[in-house]
């Protein structure tokens, strides 16, 4: 469909160009025409609907999206409200041997030339209404300019309609932005490529390009460079391709997946980006991976005498790091006891103790029992002893969690990050790998990845992540559900497979058997408590669940962390064993 498109319009530009030729010339007084002549436009009003008819059509796209149709028909519905005239509406789709009709209403991208005559000068997150001819184009790339545009007509229309006429000025034009900030986003693909732009979050929008390829993708470098951007990284993760761009303004994230021959780019307001590069640093210990226990703290009354448990236990995994800097997974939940957890093993495993740097604190999703100890943190006296250079997320839009019913913490969160000042508040990209002190960080999924979509669980929207030190990767699930590691397979395949592993959202639901036989990791860490992992939790051990046993036959250790705190020091070797080694 996408050639015949093309096909089709090359038509159109040459009827249009042979039309051209006959157009009536004028000279210009004064001057030395020779062979060359200069045509005068003609301006006339636009009798839309005269004497209660009208010849005119609405023609939109014929893969246009719903938001575009449903748009367009508002036109048709205000012309029939204050006409009594109801226009044909109708798709671009032509036969060969058709006539373009002379008199339409053009909406968004459609296969005729007028529409990409006016789309030329027309900005991503804009919109132009221009008469051409006797066509009236209503052009804009994406769809939320597209709503903003026939928004704007219908208005129009409602102000100069009256029964049975509406003229439109002969000199009418109109220009608008729908979407603020993505300006300076260079258009993708070819000059009749329509991409559809979705809302992100935290003033950061993402241009969706279907159907492309690795060709044209990395033809998009050239087109970023030539407006002016600098590259800070490209590279691959498995099969797919990533790059980070930037100005004084903006920073781009451009990413092509090669199972669905998608390419995703994101703008944003810029930011410190250093940590996307290498630099020199002074090693002052050995990298490692600690897991800390939750159990107990916070929770509720367990079936097991003495223990507790409950959706406060949540995740913390604190990684140092060669240059003594740390990096921390979350932070447990909503509980007292967890600013104690977070800062004693932070000074228990620095090297500095009165300077304890948090290179980065990743946090997965905005639940209370993964951004709680966050909160707590932040808002005690330890907060003023530690320093935090960067935090890491990617929340939801409030329509996202809407549509799930569960927007967890996520607003409290956003306005407690900015209580560290001088902290890079960084939105999660697939693609993006952080560099600290000798460790690489992978970005490998966030809810963006799997746009356009409409969530359904909180826990999707969990960003997942690689560390890698001394040659040790630890990949990092979050509460990922099974979506999303359907997609984790599927856009990496074998690239997953991983020395460590966290288990998905606890043990319970999420984790697929086919991402743990992927990742296929030696040792297994599970946030979940003893609790869970025997059977106080549920009626059925957490450990027997079918995709909870694979991925235990797999290990050679399993490390649940109920009370207890595991420490790695890498590089970590395992025992060798047939059967994995439990250690609660």
């Amino acid at each position: 469909m996408k050639n015949q498109w093309k096909i089709l319009l090359c038509l159109v530009l040459a009827v249009l160009a042979v039309l051209g030729t006959g157009c009536d010339k004028t000279d210009v007084p004064g001057e030395d025409t020779g062979d060359s002549t200069v045509v005068t436009p003609v301006v006339q009003d636009l009798a839309v609907v005269a004497d209660g008819t009208s010849a005119y059509s609405i023609i939109i796209r014929e893969e246009a999206a719903d938001a575009v149709a449903n748009a367009s028909r508002q036109i048709m519905s205000a012309i029939q409200d204050t006409t009594d005239v109801k226009l044909k509406w109708t798709d671009d789709y032509l036969d060969p041997d058709d006539a373009v009709p002379t008199k339409e209403i053009l909406v968004g991208l459609t296969n005729r030339a007028e529409s990409l005559s006016v789309l030329q000068d027309v900005k991503y997150g804009e919109f132009a209404i221009r008469i051409v001819g006797e066509k009236i184009v209503i052009a804009a790339w994406d769809e939320a300019s597209v709503k903003a545009a026939c928004n704007q007509f219908v208005n129009y229309i409602k102000r100069n309609a009256q029964a049975g006429t509406f003229t439109l000025a002969g000199d009418y034009t109109a220009d608008g932005t729908a979407l603020q900030g993505i300006s300076q986003l260079p258009h993708y693909g070819a000059e009749d490529e329509y991409v559809e732009f979705i809302d992100l979050a935290d003033a950061c929008y993402m241009l969706y390009a279907q159907d492309t390829d690795l060709t044209e993708f990395e033809a998009y470098y050239d087109t970023l460079e030539a407006a002016g951007y600098t590259r800070v990284s490209a590279h691959q993760l498995g099969d797919n391709h990533y790059a980070i761009y930037t100005n004084e303004e903006k920073i781009i994230h451009a990413s092509y997946e090669k199972a669905k021959r998608d390419a995703r780019v994101t703008i944003e307001k810029a930011y410190d980006v250093s940590i996307f590069t290498e630099s020199e640093y002074e090693k002052v210990c050995e990298p490692a991976v600690t897991l800390v226990g939750l159990e107990g703290y916070g929770g509720i009354e367990g079936t097991i005498p003495g223990t507790r448990y409950g959706n406060p236990i949540g995740l913390l995994m604190i990684f140092r790091m060669e240059d003594g800097r740390f990096v921390i997974v979350d932070g447990g939940g909503m509980a007292n006891e967890t600013i104690s957890l977070i800062y004693d093993n932070l000074y228990e495993l620095a090297v500095d103790k009165d300077n304890i740097v948090i290179a980065a604190w990743m946090l997965t999703h905005a639940h209370g029992d993964h951004v709680g100890g966050f909160s707590m943190f932040t808002g005690s006296a330890r907060k003023d002893l530690v320093t935090v250079q960067n935090i890491v997320h990617h929340f939801c839009t409030n329509e996202q969690y809407k549509n799930c019913n569960d927007s967890g913490r996520a607003a409290e969160t956003r306005a407690l990050m900015k209580q560290y000042k001088g902290a890079n508040i960084i939105k999660a990209h697939a693609g993006q790998i952080l560099k600290i002190g000798g460790a690489e960080i992978e970005v490998l999924c966030t809810s963006g990845d799997l746009e356009p979509y409409t969530l359904q669980d909180h826990n999707t929207s969990s960003v997942v992540f690689r560390v890698t030190a001394q040659d040790n990767s630890v990949l990092v699930l979050g509460d990922a559900s099974y979506i999303t590691c359907s997609y984790l397979v599927k856009a990496y395949g074998d690239y997953l497979k991983s020395d460590m592993v966290q288990l998905a959202h606890h043990g319970y639901a999420g984790g697929t058997i086919a991402l743990y036989e992927k990742v296929d990791a030696d040792v297994l860490l599970w946030p979940g408590g003893v609790g869970g992992f025997d059977g106080g939790l549920e009626p059925q051990d957490l450990k027997n669940r079918e995709t909870n046993a694979v991925a235990i036959s797999l290990a050679k250790e399993v490390y649940v962390a109920g009370e207890s705190v595991f420490t790695f020091v890498m590089p970590y070797t395992p025992k060798d064993t047939d059967k994995p080694i439990i250690i609660k």
